[in-house]
């Protein structure tokens, strides 16, 4: 059981660790791998869960969060990079240092938040996953070009996911994730084709 917890803990500080390193990251190339790094020890970690808690249902989600979020979404937006050179040198908006400051206070703000949800589930599991929830937003919010806006959106789903393994890990998350993959699969598709019509989209172009 100790075992079994430090595990689970030491692989949600490597979630939590990717997600900063994601908010400092500075090119669409590296923000992708280290999100696609980022989701396969969360992928570990459902299975991890699935495997202590002999719930097969929980296995086959890790499974379908590797093959899917990990590995073919990632793979799919890479290839796009590669049609397109100019996102793979890019620099986003805002610089490395700035970001990873804006990523502390949000970490620090999530931090002071959870204390009020302490306080009325008298837990602290829920405490990483929500934090990783706020750096999704803050993704989402700081990026200004649509595929970073989409590894914001992977975050928040990472999150979701990470949220309901350590509180409620039934069978039903296996439906959620599936959902909340096809949903990034649609916001992606969308994407790609209007980059294929207009060629890179800054957000401000596809709120115009």
């Amino acid at each position: 059981m100790i075992a079994y917890e430090a595990t689970i803990d030491f692989l949600g500080v490597l979630i939590l660790l990717y997600g900063f390193v994601i908010i400092a990251e500075n090119y669409i190339h590296s923000v992708i791998r280290h999100l696609q790094a980022q989701t396969i020890i969360l992928s570990l970690l459902i299975g991890i869960v699935g495997f202590y808690l002999r719930m097969w249902e929980l296995i086959a989600l890790a499974i379908f969060t590797l093959i899917f979020r990990a590995w073919l979404i990632p793979n799919i937006l890479l290839k796009d990079i590669k049609k397109e050179r100019v996102w793979e040198h890019r620099e986003f908006g805002a610089k490395a240092k700035s970001s990873l400051i804006a990523g502390i206070i949000t970490a620090i703000v999530g931090i002071i938040a959870y204390l009020v949800i302490y306080n009325v589930i008298g837990t602290w599991k829920g405490m990483i996953p929500f934090i990783l929830l706020l750096f999704g937003l803050l993704i989402i919010v700081m990026r200004r070009n649509a595929l970073a806006q989409i590894s914001g959106y992977i975050v928040e789903e990472n999150a979701l996911l990470y949220l309901g393994i350590v509180f409620y890990p039934i069978g039903f998350l296996l439906e959620v994730g599936i959902l909340l993959d096809v949903i990034g699969a649609v916001l992606l598709a969308v994407i790609l084709s209007a980059e294929k019509e207009y060629g890179p989209m800054e957000i401000e172009e596809l709120a115009g």
